[in-house]
Protein backbone atom coordinates (compact mmCIF):
# COMPACT_ATOMS: atom_id res chain seq x y z
CA UNK A 1 0.00 0.00 0.00
CA UNK A 2 1.26 3.45 -0.90
CA UNK A 3 2.61 5.61 1.88
CA UNK A 4 0.04 8.18 0.76
CA UNK A 5 -2.67 6.05 2.35
CA UNK A 6 -3.55 6.12 6.02
CA UNK A 7 -4.49 3.06 8.06
CA UNK A 8 -6.52 3.19 11.26
CA UNK A 9 -6.89 -0.02 13.26
CA UNK A 10 -9.67 -0.30 15.85
CA UNK A 11 -9.37 -3.18 18.33
CA UNK A 12 -12.79 -4.08 19.75
CA UNK A 13 -14.56 -6.88 21.57
CA UNK A 14 -15.92 -9.63 19.32
CA UNK A 15 -19.44 -8.92 20.55
CA UNK A 16 -19.22 -5.41 19.06
CA UNK A 17 -17.55 -6.35 15.78
CA UNK A 18 -20.67 -6.16 13.60
CA UNK A 19 -21.51 -2.68 14.88
CA UNK A 20 -17.96 -1.43 14.33
CA UNK A 21 -17.78 -2.97 10.85
CA UNK A 22 -21.04 -1.24 9.88
CA UNK A 23 -19.74 2.11 11.12
CA UNK A 24 -16.43 1.57 9.30
CA UNK A 25 -18.24 0.88 6.03
CA UNK A 26 -19.95 4.25 6.42
CA UNK A 27 -16.62 6.03 6.67
CA UNK A 28 -14.47 4.88 3.82
CA UNK A 29 -14.44 4.05 0.13
CA UNK A 30 -10.96 2.50 0.27
CA UNK A 31 -12.11 -0.68 1.94
CA UNK A 32 -11.87 -2.31 5.33
CA UNK A 33 -10.05 -5.40 6.60
CA UNK A 34 -11.17 -7.36 9.65
CA UNK A 35 -9.02 -9.58 11.83
CA UNK A 36 -11.37 -12.00 13.55
CA UNK A 37 -9.89 -15.18 14.99
CA UNK A 38 -12.81 -16.10 17.23
CA UNK A 39 -13.60 -19.23 15.18
CA UNK A 40 -10.01 -20.11 14.33
CA UNK A 41 -9.66 -23.06 16.71
CA UNK A 42 -12.88 -24.64 15.50
CA UNK A 43 -11.95 -24.16 11.85
CA UNK A 44 -8.52 -25.70 12.34
CA UNK A 45 -10.10 -28.64 14.13
CA UNK A 46 -12.54 -29.17 11.25
CA UNK A 47 -10.04 -28.97 8.41
CA UNK A 48 -6.66 -30.11 9.75
CA UNK A 49 -5.60 -33.23 11.65
CA UNK A 50 -4.54 -32.52 15.22
CA UNK A 51 -1.04 -33.81 14.61
CA UNK A 52 -0.47 -31.12 11.96
CA UNK A 53 -1.54 -28.25 14.21
CA UNK A 54 1.27 -26.85 16.31
CA UNK A 55 0.96 -24.67 19.37
CA UNK A 56 3.00 -22.08 17.47
CA UNK A 57 0.36 -21.95 14.73
CA UNK A 58 -2.42 -21.52 17.25
CA UNK A 59 -0.49 -18.79 19.05
CA UNK A 60 0.19 -16.87 15.83
CA UNK A 61 -3.49 -16.74 14.92
CA UNK A 62 -4.13 -13.79 17.21
CA UNK A 63 -6.50 -12.76 19.97
CA UNK A 64 -9.64 -14.93 20.19
CA UNK A 65 -11.62 -12.49 22.35
CA UNK A 66 -11.07 -9.31 20.35
CA UNK A 67 -11.13 -8.33 16.69
CA UNK A 68 -9.37 -5.58 14.77
CA UNK A 69 -11.10 -3.48 12.11
CA UNK A 70 -8.62 -1.82 9.74
CA UNK A 71 -9.74 1.05 7.53
CA UNK A 72 -7.65 2.40 4.66
CA UNK A 73 -8.09 5.96 3.47
CA UNK A 74 -6.43 8.05 0.79
CA UNK A 75 -5.70 11.74 1.45
CA UNK A 76 -8.21 12.63 -1.27
CA UNK A 77 -10.94 10.97 0.80
CA UNK A 78 -10.07 13.14 3.83
CA UNK A 79 -8.69 10.72 6.42
CA UNK A 80 -9.20 13.24 9.21
CA UNK A 81 -12.94 13.47 8.56
CA UNK A 82 -13.19 9.68 8.47
CA UNK A 83 -11.40 9.33 11.80
CA UNK A 84 -13.58 11.92 13.50
CA UNK A 85 -16.70 10.25 12.10
CA UNK A 86 -15.57 6.85 13.37
CA UNK A 87 -14.75 8.13 16.84
CA UNK A 88 -18.04 9.95 17.31
CA UNK A 89 -20.14 7.04 16.06
CA UNK A 90 -18.21 4.55 18.21
CA UNK A 91 -18.79 6.72 21.27
CA UNK A 92 -22.49 7.01 20.47
CA UNK A 93 -22.73 3.22 20.09
CA UNK A 94 -20.99 2.67 23.42
CA UNK A 95 -18.04 0.86 21.83
CA UNK A 96 -14.75 0.66 23.72
CA UNK A 97 -11.76 0.46 21.41
CA UNK A 98 -8.01 0.75 21.10
CA UNK A 99 -6.81 2.83 18.15
CA UNK A 100 -3.58 2.49 16.20
CA UNK A 101 -2.54 4.46 13.12
CA UNK A 102 0.56 4.10 11.06
CA UNK A 103 1.46 7.54 9.75
CA UNK A 104 0.13 10.71 11.40
CA UNK A 105 -0.58 11.31 15.09
CA UNK A 106 -4.27 11.64 15.89
CA UNK A 107 -3.98 15.19 17.23
CA UNK A 108 -2.46 16.37 13.91
CA UNK A 109 -5.80 15.79 12.18
CA UNK A 110 -7.35 18.70 14.07
CA UNK A 111 -5.79 21.06 11.52
CA UNK A 112 -4.48 18.90 8.66
CA UNK A 113 -7.96 17.87 7.52
CA UNK A 114 -8.91 21.47 6.77
CA UNK A 115 -7.14 21.41 3.41
CA UNK A 116 -9.84 19.00 2.18
CA UNK A 117 -12.79 21.17 3.21
CA UNK A 118 -13.97 23.18 0.19
CA UNK A 119 -17.29 24.96 -0.54
CA UNK A 120 -19.91 22.29 -1.17
CA UNK A 121 -23.34 22.89 -2.75
CA UNK A 122 -26.19 20.86 -1.24
CA UNK A 123 -29.72 20.60 -2.57
CA UNK A 124 -31.21 23.54 -4.41
CA UNK A 125 -30.34 26.41 -2.11
CA UNK A 126 -27.48 25.54 0.30
CA UNK A 127 -23.71 25.85 0.15
CA UNK A 128 -21.49 24.69 3.00
CA UNK A 129 -18.36 26.80 3.47
CA UNK A 130 -15.43 26.59 5.90
CA UNK A 131 -15.27 29.22 8.62
CA UNK A 132 -11.62 29.99 7.82
CA UNK A 133 -12.41 30.84 4.17
CA UNK A 134 -16.06 31.54 3.50
CA UNK A 135 -15.61 32.78 -0.05
CA UNK A 136 -17.59 30.82 -2.62
CA UNK A 137 -17.28 30.39 -6.39
CA UNK A 138 -19.56 32.69 -8.42
CA UNK A 139 -21.88 29.83 -9.33
CA UNK A 140 -22.79 29.37 -5.64
CA UNK A 141 -23.54 33.03 -4.96
CA UNK A 142 -27.10 33.52 -3.76
CA UNK A 143 -27.25 30.20 -1.92
CA UNK A 144 -27.78 30.02 1.84
CA UNK A 145 -24.35 29.70 3.44
CA UNK A 146 -23.83 27.23 6.25
CA UNK A 147 -20.51 28.31 7.75
CA UNK A 148 -18.79 25.39 9.47
CA UNK A 149 -15.75 24.75 11.59
CA UNK A 150 -16.37 21.15 12.70
CA UNK A 151 -13.19 21.00 14.77
CA UNK A 152 -13.11 17.58 16.43
CA UNK A 153 -16.84 16.95 15.89
CA UNK A 154 -18.36 15.11 12.94
CA UNK A 155 -20.26 17.17 10.42
CA UNK A 156 -18.47 19.19 7.76
CA UNK A 157 -21.07 18.22 5.19
CA UNK A 158 -18.65 16.18 3.12
CA UNK A 159 -20.19 12.83 4.04
CA UNK A 160 -23.10 11.53 1.97
CA UNK A 161 -25.35 11.09 5.00
CA UNK A 162 -25.01 14.73 6.04
CA UNK A 163 -25.86 15.92 2.55
CA UNK A 164 -28.83 13.56 2.34
CA UNK A 165 -30.20 14.90 5.63
CA UNK A 166 -29.78 18.53 4.58
CA UNK A 167 -31.58 17.84 1.31
CA UNK A 168 -34.51 16.31 3.19
CA UNK A 169 -34.58 19.21 5.65
CA UNK A 170 -34.63 21.64 2.73
CA UNK A 171 -37.50 19.70 1.15
CA UNK A 172 -39.71 19.05 4.19
CA UNK A 173 -39.04 21.88 6.66
CA UNK A 174 -41.88 24.35 7.13
CA UNK A 175 -41.28 27.92 8.19
CA UNK A 176 -41.52 28.22 11.97
CA UNK A 177 -40.85 24.54 12.71
CA UNK A 178 -39.05 23.60 15.89
CA UNK A 179 -36.26 21.09 15.26
CA UNK A 180 -34.49 18.48 17.39
CA UNK A 181 -31.11 17.29 16.09
CA UNK A 182 -30.05 14.03 17.78
CA UNK A 183 -26.30 13.44 17.56
CA UNK A 184 -25.75 17.03 16.51
CA UNK A 185 -21.95 16.83 16.08
CA UNK A 186 -20.89 20.14 14.56
CA UNK A 187 -24.51 21.32 14.60
CA UNK A 188 -24.70 21.39 10.83
CA UNK A 189 -28.23 19.97 10.51
CA UNK A 190 -29.72 22.20 13.20
CA UNK A 191 -27.97 25.27 11.79
CA UNK A 192 -29.10 24.40 8.29
CA UNK A 193 -32.68 24.09 9.50
CA UNK A 194 -32.53 27.49 11.21
CA UNK A 195 -31.13 29.16 8.11
CA UNK A 196 -33.91 27.54 6.06
CA UNK A 197 -36.62 29.02 8.29
CA UNK A 198 -36.96 26.95 11.47
CA UNK A 199 -38.05 28.83 14.59
CA UNK A 200 -35.60 27.21 17.01
CA UNK A 201 -33.39 24.14 17.16
CA UNK A 202 -32.11 21.92 19.94
CA UNK A 203 -28.98 19.84 19.37
CA UNK A 204 -28.02 16.95 21.62
CA UNK A 205 -24.89 14.83 21.61
CA UNK A 206 -23.16 12.30 23.84
CA UNK A 207 -19.85 14.14 23.30
CA UNK A 208 -19.34 17.33 25.38
CA UNK A 209 -16.89 18.63 22.77
CA UNK A 210 -19.56 18.38 20.07
CA UNK A 211 -21.96 20.35 22.27
CA UNK A 212 -19.36 23.11 22.60
CA UNK A 213 -18.47 23.15 18.89
CA UNK A 214 -22.11 23.20 17.78
CA UNK A 215 -22.76 26.25 19.97
CA UNK A 216 -19.75 28.01 18.49
CA UNK A 217 -20.87 27.26 14.94
CA UNK A 218 -24.36 28.55 15.68
CA UNK A 219 -22.86 31.76 17.05
CA UNK A 220 -20.76 32.24 13.90
CA UNK A 221 -23.99 32.20 11.88
CA UNK A 222 -25.70 34.63 14.27
CA UNK A 223 -28.04 31.94 15.58
CA UNK A 224 -26.96 31.67 19.21
CA UNK A 225 -30.32 32.93 20.50
CA UNK A 226 -32.27 30.28 18.54
CA UNK A 227 -30.02 27.27 19.10
CA UNK A 228 -29.44 25.34 22.31
CA UNK A 229 -27.35 22.23 22.79
CA UNK A 230 -26.88 19.80 25.62
CA UNK A 231 -24.95 16.65 26.41
CA UNK A 232 -27.14 13.57 26.77
CA UNK A 233 -27.63 10.06 25.39
CA UNK A 234 -30.19 10.04 22.59
CA UNK A 235 -33.36 11.93 23.57
CA UNK A 236 -34.09 10.56 27.04
CA UNK A 237 -33.56 13.89 28.82
CA UNK A 238 -35.38 16.02 26.26
CA UNK A 239 -38.91 17.36 26.69
CA UNK A 240 -41.20 19.39 24.48
CA UNK A 241 -42.61 18.96 21.00
CA UNK A 242 -40.79 19.31 17.70
CA UNK A 243 -42.16 19.47 14.17
CA UNK A 244 -38.96 17.89 12.86
CA UNK A 245 -36.55 15.42 14.48
CA UNK A 246 -33.27 14.70 12.67
CA UNK A 247 -30.86 11.89 13.48
CA UNK A 248 -27.77 11.14 11.38
CA UNK A 249 -26.38 8.23 13.39
CA UNK A 250 -26.05 4.53 12.49
CA UNK A 251 -28.85 2.03 11.96
CA UNK A 252 -28.64 0.38 15.38
CA UNK A 253 -28.77 3.71 17.22
CA UNK A 254 -31.55 5.03 14.98
CA UNK A 255 -33.55 1.91 15.86
CA UNK A 256 -32.97 2.60 19.57
CA UNK A 257 -34.13 6.19 19.11
CA UNK A 258 -37.40 5.55 17.27
CA UNK A 259 -39.48 4.41 20.29
CA UNK A 260 -38.68 7.65 22.13
CA UNK A 261 -39.77 9.91 19.28
CA UNK A 262 -43.47 9.35 19.89
CA UNK A 263 -43.58 11.72 22.87
CA UNK A 264 -41.44 14.35 21.12
CA UNK A 265 -42.82 14.60 17.59
CA UNK A 266 -45.59 17.16 17.14
CA UNK A 267 -48.73 16.36 15.18
CA UNK A 268 -47.94 16.38 11.48
CA UNK A 269 -44.21 16.27 12.19
CA UNK A 270 -41.45 14.46 10.33
CA UNK A 271 -38.55 12.23 11.32
CA UNK A 272 -35.45 12.51 9.14
CA UNK A 273 -33.19 9.51 9.73
CA UNK A 274 -29.84 8.73 8.12
CA UNK A 275 -26.47 7.13 8.73
CA UNK A 276 -28.20 3.99 7.46
CA UNK A 277 -26.43 1.70 5.02
CA UNK A 278 -28.84 0.43 2.38
CA UNK A 279 -28.56 -3.14 3.68
CA UNK A 280 -29.99 -2.02 7.03
CA UNK A 281 -32.84 -0.01 5.55
CA UNK A 282 -35.39 -2.84 6.01
CA UNK A 283 -34.54 -3.08 9.72
CA UNK A 284 -35.13 0.62 10.26
CA UNK A 285 -38.33 0.61 8.20
CA UNK A 286 -39.65 -2.37 10.19
CA UNK A 287 -39.04 -0.51 13.45
CA UNK A 288 -40.75 2.60 12.11
CA UNK A 289 -43.79 0.53 11.16
CA UNK A 290 -43.86 -1.15 14.58
CA UNK A 291 -44.09 2.26 16.26
CA UNK A 292 -46.77 3.69 14.01
CA UNK A 293 -44.76 5.44 11.30
CA UNK A 294 -44.64 5.17 7.53
CA UNK A 295 -41.87 6.25 5.16
CA UNK A 296 -43.06 9.38 3.39
CA UNK A 297 -39.88 10.05 1.42
CA UNK A 298 -36.47 8.48 0.91
CA UNK A 299 -33.30 8.80 -1.08
CA UNK A 300 -30.14 6.74 -1.53
CA UNK A 301 -26.62 7.91 -2.32
CA UNK A 302 -23.34 6.01 -2.35
CA UNK A 303 -24.67 3.04 -0.40
CA UNK A 304 -26.47 5.20 2.20
CA UNK A 305 -30.09 6.11 2.60
CA UNK A 306 -32.13 8.79 4.30
CA UNK A 307 -35.70 8.12 5.39
CA UNK A 308 -38.33 10.75 6.08
CA UNK A 309 -41.07 9.24 8.22
CA UNK A 310 -44.47 10.46 9.41
CA UNK A 311 -47.10 9.06 11.75
CA UNK A 312 -49.91 6.91 10.43
CA UNK A 313 -53.28 8.64 10.74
Amino acid sequence: MSADWTEFAFKVRNSQLDTVASIAEMCVSGGIYIEDYSDFDALVSDFAPDELVSEELLAQAGDRDNSVVHIYISPEDNPGEALLFMQERLRAAGVDYELKQNTVREEDWANNWKQYFKPLPVGNSIVIVPAWDNTVPPEYEGRIRIVMDPGMAFGSGQHETTRLCLEMIEKHLRSGDNVLDVGTGSGILAIGALLLGANRAVGIDIDPLAVKISRENAAVSGLADRFTSQCCDLAGDINGRFEMICANLVADIVIRLIPDTGRLLAAGGRLILSGIITERRPDVEATLSRYGYYVADSRELGGWCVLTAARNN
